[in-house]
């Protein structure tokens, strides 16, 4: 194998580390807004008794944490 060969094939497994990662990323974050929604958010939003910050860093933890998972199971497999 040549090194371009070699190097075309990791950028390739590269790039398919990252849609997958940012799939699973963009899956999470939706999952986590509709549970955060579910359980009054647009009432906690409208009235303010928190911050839209705390939304923020929830909804991209959820999306950290499924991203995450998904390439650790992409990798075991």
């Amino acid at each position: 194998m040549t090194i371009q060969g070699f190097a075309a094939r990791l950028a390739g497994e590269r790039a398919g580390r990252v849609k997958t990662f940012l799939w699973w990323f963009v899956t999470g974050s939706a999952t986590t807004l509709a549970v955060l929604m579910v359980q009054g958010g647009v009432q906690d939003l409208i009235s303010g008794d928190k911050s839209v910050m705390n939304f923020v860093l929830t909804i991209t933890g959820g999306g950290l944490l499924a991203g995450c998972i998904a390439i650790i199971m992409n990798r075991i497999k």
